[in-house]
């Protein structure tokens, strides 16, 4: 798993190539911290106050350059203001995610790495409606893809299976026009394949947990749906790391499984607190930022804009003597 660090933790990480992470290591070393400290030495609440505090003070005096609108021309912002409104702006959209890695695959020269995540704690919907059911099971489409009866069948079925109960999450801002992708905890769901040797998480296998579930072998909560993903190329991910965007720590499969519906505590918090080092001191410290920490389920898709693509997903029937024209939204 890799979980998204707060921005007073990346700018302390990142002094080594952050205009403003060097910012806060040249206040630290004027605090009397010394800049060859190792950094796991330093005092944490001492850097995370300043880096806060550091925070809020480029935030402010980037505020005061907007015109009488209100509005700023990012153009003229000089290079440390440009990168603190980039890596704000960035840090909020990732704001605490916690991320599964699904794929992790070498090229063949050894160079680089390709990635795919998962975000685990952005819940979409808990209850399936006819638009979504649509999404998930074919993907997004233009209105114009031809689909196979067999495939309508498949889709009411899964309509069926689901309805009631369908664990639905936004994965990501990419390939959020496909089939959304299954995981779960069954090891012998066929079709199913399992993420890292040892896991115990597996993805696919959609037919088979349709066919168990309306046979009542298993709970439509046993899956998580995940519309869209984090696709890293060119050993990204590795860079988001030591950038100190991301931790990586030891997947958990409890973690991993568990459905983000009315946590008492939220997922981030919870990973946190199970890690060493610093780490949930930073989690009670985010704590302390803000108490109404919750997650909003979407009951309707209008609400969840789809990258790239059209959000329609009618489906026209055709013959099965058609299959070749045909398309599953894979």
């Amino acid at each position: 798993m890799v979980i998204r660090l707060p921005l007073e933790v990346e700018l302390y990480r990142n002094y080594r190539h952050s205009i403003v992470g060097s910012k806060l290591r040249a206040i630290l070393v004027e605090d009397g911290e010394g800049e060859d400290i190792p950094t796991d030495d330093l005092v944490m609440s001492h850097w995370y106050a300043r880096s806060r505090d550091l925070i809020e003070q480029q935030m402010k005096e980037i505020a005061d350059k907007a015109d009488d609108e209100g509005q700023i021309d990012a153009t003229t912002l000089a290079d440390d203001y440009s990168e603190m409104l980039n890596l704000y702006l960035e840090n909020q959209e990732h704001w605490q995610e916690v991320c599964l890695v699904l794929e992790q695959e070498i090229s063949s020269d050894e160079k680089s790495k390709t990635a795919k995540t998962l975000v685990l704690n952005r819940p979409m919907a808990f209850k399936l409606t006819k638009e979504l059911g649509k999404l998930v099971y074919f993907g997004s489409s233009d209105g114009t893809t031809k689909v196979s009866t067999e495939k309508v069948q498949g889709c009411t079925r899964f309509m069926m299976a689901f309805r009631e109960e369908c664990a639905v999450y936004i994965g990501g801002p990419d390939e959020q026009g496909n089939q959304a992708i299954l995981v779960h905890g069954i090891r012998d769901l066929p079709g199913a394949v399992e993420i890292s040797p040892g896991s115990k998480i597996y993805r696919g296998g959609l037919e088979a947990a349709v066919d168990g579930i309306l046979e009542g072998k298993y709970s439509p909560l046993e899956f998580r749906f995940f519309v869209g993903c984090h696709n890293y190329e060119e050993s990204m991910l590795d860079v988001e790391v030591r950038l100190g965007k991301y931790q990586p720590i030891a997947c958990t499969r409890a973690l991993a499984l568990k459905q983000c519906i009315s946590l008492p505590k939220p997922l981030w918090h919870e990973v946190m607190e199970l890690c060493d080092g610093d780490l949930p001191d930073v989690s009670r410290l985010e704590m302390l930022k803000r108490d109404d920490v919750t997650f909003q389920v979407l009951e309707e898709t209008s609400d969840f804009e789809l990258a790239d693509d059209d959000d329609s997903v009618d489906i026209e029937i055709v013959d099965d003597d058609d299959d070749d024209e045909t398309s599953s939204g894979w």
